[in-house]
């Protein structure tokens, strides 16, 4: 398990200095710069990463104080936290949603979906969650790399759902201020250990890979409701900090 952990931080560093990097952030700040705060969106979707007991990633931080930041600026009504308990036994999607409470945004505003266990997932569920609960118009919110890897997918399967990249200007001073987010106790959205077996034990790489791309996705509508989840994270059953 210390292993894992060893490998998704230095993942995440690495997502992290491309993201912030002065070219994708001059994109990103040029997609930001055509939001509307008169027209603001319904929802924004933000796709999970690992989380570790009280220990959030830092890119996993990133993506949520970026929701923070649209939601407090009024480009977002709401947010939807998306991702399945994939490499740590803590649901990604109810580990967010709390975190996001104790920087401050309302519960009744925040929405977790538990089952995604991709990134193509994560965009479709999301979607699906937000169209049941009536919402009508949506974005992904999350790092400029994992925007990127997503517009292909987007473009084919989801034309009508927004893209707004982070702009880490925005939110953070400097770079020392992605490890200097508080801890928060997530054990609301913890697993039993002795059912879970993480993704990469129950998928080859190249199987994950595919799911990546979207391999795990039907062709039908993407209207169609979210089946039955044991896991399934709704607004009444995250409490309030």
């Amino acid at each position: 398990m210390m292993k894992s952990f060893i490998k998704i931080g230095i993942f995440a560093t690495i997502l992290l200095v491309i993201s912030s990097s002065c070219g994708v952030q001059r994109g990103a700040e040029k997609q930001f710069s055509k939001l509307n705060i008169n027209e603001p969106y319904d929802v924004v979707i933000v796709p999970g990463a690992p989380v570790g007991d009280e220990n959030l990633g830092s890119i996993l931080a990133a993506r949520i104080a970026w929701s923070k930041y649209l939601f407090d600026s009024g480009f977002t009504k709401n947010v939807i936290y998306s991702g399945a308990a994939v490499e740590t036994p803590y649901i990604e999607g109810v580990a967010m949603k709390t975190y996001a409470e104790y920087l401050g945004l309302p519960a009744a505003n925040t929405f977790a979906e538990t089952k995604a266990e991709h990134s193509t997932e994560n965009i479709y569920n999301g979607v699906k969650l937000a169209r049941k609960l009536g919402f009508k118009k949506i974005a992904l919110a999350t790092d400029p790399f994992q925007n990127a890897m997503l517009s292909s997918f987007m473009k084919r399967r989801l034309k009508d759902v927004g893209a707004i990249p982070i702009v880490f200007r925005r939110i953070f001073k400097d770079k020392n201020e992605y490890n200097e987010l508080p801890k928060v106790n997530v054990e609301i959205a913890h697993v039993d250990e002795n059912e879970f077996i993480p993704l990469h034990a129950r998928e080859s790489f190249f199987k994950r890979l595919a799911g990546t791309f979207g391999s795990n996705i039907p062709k039908d509508d993407i209207v169609l409701e979210l089946p039955d989840n044991k896991y399934q994270a709704h607004l009444d059953t995250i409490p309030s900090k």
